[in-house]
């Protein structure tokens, strides 16, 4: 049993630094300012100092964690209430529910955003309001991947049971529900969440089609600074980097204490 643990631990390592290879040379070369042979030349910080100095940068990067949270939390409730419905009332629309959260996979891409911009640029508000209609498209987006983790997770610990035993020590369906089937699934929906967050965190054409100069984000100003600064932009990828990984411990975290208190 060690063997083999130090096995998978060698070759996760082994897996890890591949993947982290291409982030490596970006950051080295995000720190000078000429790589024209074997080894870079010209040491400096300027593309940081750049980037940290323009407030433009720190909105767009505001308004993405704000767009890439919002639709996931909205996403989740609604999927939490739905699969509540199925567990508990309808578990024959289960089949019917699974077909309806994947097809999202079928029309993503440009074809959405022209899509919800044809039918509701001419609607009334609050529907024609490009902010809406970025959220809305976003909770579209993500609802596969939100979905398919939170049925995995209830599928994984026998809800119906879980809830059927509730009942008998006197707690109502919805109570039992929420309050000891969800918490012991937190940490699941939290890798959904943030498997979701990535996704829309790094979307360009959903945000540049629908909202463009109305809602500019990180990605929007990432595609700007490449046609100026190849140095900036290997920092604002550092940076992006690092924001969506300071976001994804705390995340993670955060689900791991749920989680601990859901079993105390």
């Amino acid at each position: 049993m060690k063997k083999s643990k130090t096995g998978s631990g060698v070759i996760l390592g082994v897996i890890g630094i591949y993947l982290m290879i291409p982030l490596l040379f970006t950051f080295i070369y995000s720190m000078f300012s000429e790589w024209m042979d074997v080894m870079p030349t010209g040491f400096t910080l300027r593309a940081y100092a750049e980037i940290f100095s323009d407030g433009a940068f720190w909105m767009s990067i505001g308004r993405t964690i704000v767009i890439s949270i919002l639709p996931i939390i909205l996403c989740t409730l609604a999927v939490l209430l739905a699969m509540y419905v199925v567990v508990v009332y309808c578990p024959w629309l289960d089949k019917y529910m699974k077909i309806l959260c994947t097809m999202p996979y079928a029309i993503q891409g440009v074809i959405l955003p022209i899509s919800v911009l044809a039918l509701y640029a001419d609607a009334p508000e609050p529907f024609s309001n490009r902010i809406f209609m970025l959220t809305s498209t976003y909770c579209i987006v993500v609802l596969p991947y939100v979905y398919q983790g939170i049925r995995n997770n209830l599928n994984g610990m026998n809800a119906s049971r879980l809830i059927e035993a509730a009942q008998m020590l006197g707690a109502g369906r919805f109570y039992a529900f929420f309050h000891i089937v969800v918490p012991n699934i937190i940490s699941g929906v939290m890798v959904s969440a943030m498997l979701a967050m990535a996704i829309v965190f790094g979307d360009f054409v959903v945000i540049n089609t629908m909202a463009g100069n109305y809602f500019p984000t990180a990605q929007m100003y990432l595609y700007d600074v490449m046609k100026k600064s190849s140095q900036r932009t290997c920092a604002i990828i550092i940076v992006l980097f690092c924001v969506t990984l300071l976001i994804s411990g705390f995340v993670f975290l955060r689900g791991k204490g749920g989680d601990e208190k859901a079993h105390e």
